[in-house]
């Protein structure tokens, strides 16, 4: 049955990254290659009474969107919780997280080609977005510096997997709360000046105080982990050329936003938006690059 480094900016001094990050841009709109495995669907079977996107895989978790038949997502993960019977009865305990939405739909009414679990599609407790707290988000958005906006999208998706609701921040329009955090780093985030490229770790410092967090700058890659692995995130300064997931040559941040069963659970604003799950080697050759080698703290 198919159920319908320090203190300097991110390529602020070297104009040859102009071209690197629309080459970026033009990747991610034709669509890029990531480790996690995700996929779309289509939502279907509500009468067009529309469905309910919930923080949490239980009919009584909160209620943070709605989504109407015929809308196609993409859902980076799956997670068992209460069961739903849809209009022509079929019942499933299966949820569907889609990050563009910010919250969990009721598997019962997403017509994905597959009964129960999508096959590749890892479960939610393994990626640690069973609790909607990572939330993948890209940095293009249309917004005038989204070739620039790693920095401040990531300010959002640390916030988000720290448990802090990041100002401005609607699951349905992420790129107000990236403008926002633009705005909170001393930008103008409507305009786009080419002698004000990229953001800072003192930037990022900046942005994340204005939503209530103070943070540290670590130099120390071995620190940094540490830091994650104690259960807070870090945002974390490098160059995509060394991802594999990328290869983009690019100077970059991302959000380290967790740690699980030896690896490391990555958000990166300028890739697909699912969690990545990956080495201490491969974020040692992410970090050690001019203009990485540093991570903020939270």
């Amino acid at each position: 049955m198919t159920t319908p480094g320090k203190n300097v900016s991110r390529a602020r001094s070297l104009p040859v990254r102009l071209l690197l990050v629309f080459a970026v841009l033009a990747a991610t709109l034709v669509g890029t290659g990531g480790l996690a495995s995700a996929a779309t669907a289509t939502v279907g079977n509500t009468d067009g009474d529309g469905l309910n996107v919930r923080s949490g895989p239980t009919t009584a978790s909160s209620v943070v969107g709605l989504v109407w038949d015929g809308t196609v997502v993409d859902i980076s993960c799956q997670a068992q919780g209460d069961a739903v019977t849809n209009t022509y009865g079929f019942t499933s305990d299966l949820w569907d997280y889609v990050p563009s939405l910010g919250g969990y739909v009721a598997d019962a009414y997403m017509a994905t080609g597959h009964d129960h679990r999508i096959p590749g599609v890892p479960d939610c407790g393994d990626d640690g977005g069973s609790d909607g707290r990572l939330v993948p988000i890209s940095q293009f958005q249309g917004q005038p510096n989204q070739g620039e906006d790693c920095g401040p999208t990531s300010v959002v998706t640390a916030l988000l997997a720290l448990g802090v609701t990041p100002r401005s921040w609607d699951p349905s329009y992420p790129v107000a709360a990236i403008n926002r955090a633009r705005a909170d780093m001393g930008y103008d985030p409507t305009w786009n000046n080419p002698n004000e490229f990229g953001t800072s770790e003192s930037d990022v410092r900046r942005a994340l105080a204005a939503n209530g967090v103070q943070a540290t700058v670590l130099w120390n890659f071995d620190t940094a982990l540490a830091h994650v692995r104690g259960g807070r995130p870090v945002i974390m300064a490098g160059n995509m050329r060394d991802l594999p997931w990328s290869g983009n040559d690019v100077a970059h941040f991302l959000t380290v936003a967790g740690y699980e069963n030896g690896q490391y659970l990555v958000l990166d604003p300028a890739s697909d938006t699912v969690v990545y799950r990956t080495s201490a080697s491969v974020l040692w050759a992410y970090w050690d690059n001019h203009l990485g080698r540093a991570a903020v703290a939270l």
